[in-house]
């Protein structure tokens, strides 16, 4: 099954297809392959030149290709085994076979962080490539199927790596660019070598349906001479790949089995989907057809319908199978989508392995829908695409400020799913109205990529704004700001902050990753001379003004608990601005300098700041529930709560320790008061200091 053809055999194969020129090209290209590859051997034992022979073979057979595509199938190996370069493919051979080799040739983790990462770039290359030329897409999948031929001659190991990998990317993706005939055999064998005992009872199962329906069905058959030759149960030979795999399937669902002799069916191949539709059509002018039967899968190369043999004879279910070789919009999306900054993004993220891999399967797997522009333009999609993804299908701003969507006439929600046939018209208007949860509504892997690269600019450009914001407010005006940035240059930006740009720094003050106060605290110890005369004669720390809120960096020590009336120290952190008590342990933790400052209490505490109150009390029933009622009467919210219970000489005594949000001292004391008024109370305190 996987034996290559003989050299002679090979040019008999092409010259029935080629120019005598191209004839003499594929020489060449057979002749550096043969040079690269000599000494080389399979781990079948084979000269490995066997292999590109055998690729080409398959190509020739499948596809149809021209000589640019042969050539590069014989070198599609010679750049990764041996020391010729693309280059010299480029020269002796032109550009477009050297395009289709690189495109097919794979990087190895030391061009890359790791063997994951090198697949995952290799396969993005590979779409991204095969995108822009089909022919990329003939040699590389052409070159997995003869893999999957020779399968059997490695480890048990790497059989099942490669059958997995087969069926989970390289089959689904053969299918989606329309290489029918070529998806169905890798199915077959990634099924074979994945199941290889429940394979041979399906071919045993297969071989006897195909004598069971011929019995039941040749009478019948024997009245459609022009279908007879065609037909799986027309001889004994083995079955098809196509008949093995829905075997396959059906005895999945249905291990008993009764799936396969519910009723017979007749596999057909056609050389076209309208000689399947010829067929039909003689079979409807023949026979009875069961109502609502008749199902067409484009996107599979089937047809399949079940027709009533006959006035009284069985019912029977016939399946047409034909090429279908996309080599236009569908292939152009996947590679777009490739080569989309979202998608090059996931394939260069360390921490998000198999992201490329996993939205490619989402991607090809999913079956398409086709709808239509008012001016007729048509458009594949996802299956339940909703507007949206029509939407940005056609631009990605129409897709921005999409509000509404005409279906067949009818204004509907852009969220509406769309089904095959549909003419579809966006109503947009003149603002953005994109929303992050549109996310969840766009099927289509391309308009959610460009929905995110929407969104994470719109975010870069809101950080921004805010870090600048919160940069102005701790350097006190904004000349400030300006004239210590316009004096700091690209190197003391990377050696003091860690960053290339000031959009950058602003961005990191913006999301939080930079304190502004930390990096106020650098500008001003950074040579910035303007800011020591902007600011000359005042103590520009004694503006920072605390109101309980975690703006600009300023943090609130989990440990002292500082409150409005308390004495309190801060100092900058790595992390930015912490507020001490005075007696806290822990000030000087993480400190970046050795001086401190003091803030000030904002009149009005904007956000409620929490503080532990500790209650020694007699422990008796109601204890709890009284405490928690005096302290809502004070008008304190309680955050956490904390009891124990010992036994002690004189009876049981409880300890309970009472988290509370507080905005004034007033109320702070006003709840000491009342929790010591309750009966058996001893002692009420705030909780000391530790860790």
């Amino acid at each position: 099954m996987g034996g290559a053809p003989s050299v002679t055999e090979f040019f008999d194969l092409i010259a029935r297809s080629l120019a005598s020129t191209d004839l003499l090209r594929v020489r060449a290209a057979l002749d550096v392959a043969s040079n690269a590859h000599a000494g080389q051997l399979r781990q079948s034992g084979e000269p490995y030149v066997t292999h590109p022979i055998a690729v080409a073979k398959i190509l020739i057979e499948r596809l149809e290709p021209d000589a640019d595509a042969v050539c590069a199938a014989l070198l599609h190996d010679v750049v990764e085994d041996s020391n010729t370069t693309l280059a010299s493919i480029r020269e002796q051979f032109g550009s477009a076979v050297a395009l289709i080799v690189d495109g097919v040739s794979k990087l190895d983790n030391v061009r890359t962080s790791s063997v994951s990462s090198a697949k995952e770039e290799t396969l993005r290359k590979l779409v991204s490539a095969g995108g822009q030329d089909w022919r990329v897409f003939a040699v590389k999948l052409c070159d997995r199927l003869h893999n999957m031929r020779t399968l059997g001659a490695v480890g048990s190991d790497k059989r099942r790596r490669v059958a997995v990998e087969t069926h989970a990317i390289f089959f689904p993706l053969a299918r989606y660019v329309g290489f029918q005939s070529i998806a169905t055999e890798m199915e077959a064998l990634s099924l074979k070598w994945l199941h290889p005992w429940r394979w041979k009872i399906v071919d045993r199962w297969s071989r006897y349906r195909a004598r069971f329906d011929r019995r039941r069905l040749g009478p019948f058959l024997a009245e459609m001479p022009e279908v007879m030759p065609q037909s799986q149960i027309a001889s004994d030979a083995p079955s098809s790949d196509l008949v093995m795999v829905r075997h396959f399937r059906q005895l999945s669902e249905d291990r008993a089995g009764r799936a396969l002799f519910s009723v017979p069916s007749i596999f057909v191949s056609c050389a076209s989907l309208g000689i399947a539709y010829r067929h039909i059509g003689s079979l409807h002018s023949r026979f009875v057809f069961v109502p609502a039967s008749f199902s067409c899968d484009a996107s599979e190369g089937v047809v399949a319908t079940k027709v009533l043999l006959g006035l009284r004879g069985p019912v029977a279910e016939f399946i047409f199978s034909y090429p279908r070789i996309a080599r236009g919009s569908w292939v152009r999306a996947l590679g777009d989508s490739a080569n989309s900054d979202d998608f090059s993004a996931v394939a260069n993220a360390a921490d998000h392995p198999g992201d490329f891999t996993r939205v490619l399967r989402d991607m090809v797997i999913e079956k398409s829908i086709s709808v239509f522009s008012p001016k007729g333009r048509r458009l594949s999609l996802p299956r339940h695409a909703s507007g949206l993804d029509f939407a940005f299908a056609i631009h990605t701003e129409l897709g921005l400020r999409a509000t509404h969507v005409r279906v067949n006439g009818v204004l509907r929600s852009p969220s509406c799913e769309l089904y095959s046939g549909d003419i579809v018209e966006v109503v947009a208007g003149d603002a953005v109205v994109a929303r992050p949860d549109w996310e969840a509504l766009l099927r289509s892997p391309r308009s959610r990529a460009k929905l995110r690269q929407w969104l994470r600019e719109t975010a870069r450009i809101d950080a921004a704004s805010l870090g600048e914001r919160l940069l102005v407010g701790a350097l006190g005006v904004k000349a400030d700001l300006q004239a210590a940035l316009s004096r700091l240059e690209s190197n003391t930006l990377a050696d003091s902050f860690g960053v290339a740009t000031q959009e950058e720094l602003l961005r990191q003050i913006g999301t939080g990753e930079l304190s502004a106060f930390a990096v106020a605290s650098r500008l001003r110890g950074s040579g910035a001379d303007v800011l020591l005369r902007v600011t000359s004669g005042r103590d520009e720390r004694s503006r920072i003004v605390v109101d309980g809120r975690a703006a600009g960096g300023i943090q609130f020590c989990p440990y002292c608990q500082p409150i409005p009336g308390d004495q309190i120290v801060a100092s900058a952190s790595a992390s930015g601005v912490k507020v001490h008590r005075f007696e806290c342990p822990f000030k000087s933790e993480g400190r970046t300098s050795s001086d401190s400052f003091v803030p000030v209490w904002a009149a009005k505490i904007v956000e409620a700041l929490p503080v532990t109150v500790t209650v020694h009390s007699e422990d008796r029933r109601g204890l709890l529930a009284d405490c928690a009622r005096a302290i809502s009467d004070v008008g304190l919210n309680v955050l956490a709560v904390k009891t124990e219970s010992t036994r002690e000489a004189a009876g049981y005594a409880a300890e309970l320790e009472f988290t509370v949000l507080v905005r004034s001292r007033a109320k702070y004391e006003r709840c000491l008061v009342a929790l010591k008024a309750i009966a058996g109370v001893l002692t009420v305190s705030r909780t000391e200091v530790r860790n």
